[in-house]
Parts: structure tokens; C-alpha cells; sequence
């Protein structure tokens, strides 16, 4: 697979080891998780065929042993959400994964292309499932590492060609 980086201070025009880093950490990731969502996919697709009471009290039957009256109280909007549309929400992460690792695969090739792809998906992927799930959802740290991962490679940005 041919690459195509710019020269960096030494005038050499390999991959940087940061992007080697980067990429090998992505394509695992990514790989896993489109296991994962493929698998989430079909299993929700089958969850929208339960009757939502069942599945609600399937769910508090099993969340039952781990968690308080009070927070399986609350869970019922979410999972209620999972029930019909689980399987939409496991299609975007599909999705938004799929297309971070075309992105990365065009990073290693050291394609520009490739990081506005990855950085597209990454940043909008963050908001898109909230089409479905509540903001409350959204948390810190899986936004704050986004947004860091994403800088990461965006600062090898002068390398790409």
C-alpha cells in the first residue's frame, strides 16, 4: 500500500511513528467495535419484536441484582428508547465507525482525505446518536478522548499529503 507523506525537518518521507501508533490503536478499535455494532444491530432488531413491557421487565430482572429501586425506576425511559429504536442507534455507531476507519486507512496512506474523513465522522458521530438518546447521555470523557484522539492526528495534518 503505496504512502504518501510529506517530508518532515530531516526531509524523510515515512509514516510518522505517531501515526503508526495511532493507527494500529484505531484499527483494533475499530474492528472490535464494528463487531460489536453489527452484533448490537441484529440483537436490537430482534428486541423490537419483544413486547416493550417484556422487554422492560426482562431488563429490570436482570439490571435487578446490581442496581437500586430508584435507578432502575429511571432507566425505564432509556430503555423503553432501546426498544424501539436500539437498532437505528446500533446502525449509527456502525456507521460513524465504519467511516473513522476508511478515515484512519486514508491517514496511514497519508491522505489528507483521510483525516477530514476520520475528524468528520469522530466529531459529528459524538452528536448524531443524540438524535435518539437523551443529551444527559453524551458524558465527558468519551467526548474528551474524541476530541483528543482527533487532535492527536490532526497534528500530524502538515505530514499528509
Amino acid at each position: 500500500m503505496p504512502t504518501h507523506f510529506l517530508p518532515d525537518e530531516q526531509g524523510l518521507t515515512t509514516r510518522p511513528d505517531l501515526i503508526n501508533v495511532l493507527g494500529i490503536l484505531t484499527f483494533i478499535n475499530s474492528g472490535f467495535f464494528i463487531l460489536i455494532y453489527g452484533i448490537g444491530a441484529l440483537g436490537m432488531a430482534a428486541v423490537a419484536q419483544t413486547p416493550v413491557e417484556e422487554f422492560i421487565a426482562l431488563v429490570r430482572e436482570s439490571a435487578g441484582a446490581y442496581l437500586q429501586p430508584a435507578q432502575l425506576d429511571e432507566m425505564d425511559g432509556l430503555i423503553r428508547i432501546l426498544h424501539t429504536h436500539g437498532a437505528a442507534l446500533m446502525l449509527i455507531y456502525l456507521v460513524r465507525t465504519i467511516l473513522r476507519l476508511i478515515g484512519s486507512v486514508g491517514i496511514w496512506r497519508g491522505r489528507r482525505i483521510g483525516f477530514h474523513l476520520y475528524a468528520g465522522a469522530q466529531l459529528v458521530g459524538l452528536f448524531v446518536p443524540h438524535l435518539i438518546l437523551p443529551w444527559a447521555l453524551l458524558g465527558f470523557f468519551g467526548p474528551l478522548m474524541t476530541v483528543g484522539i482527533t487532535a492527536l492526528y490532526g497534528s500530524q495534518y502538515k505530514r499528509l499529503g
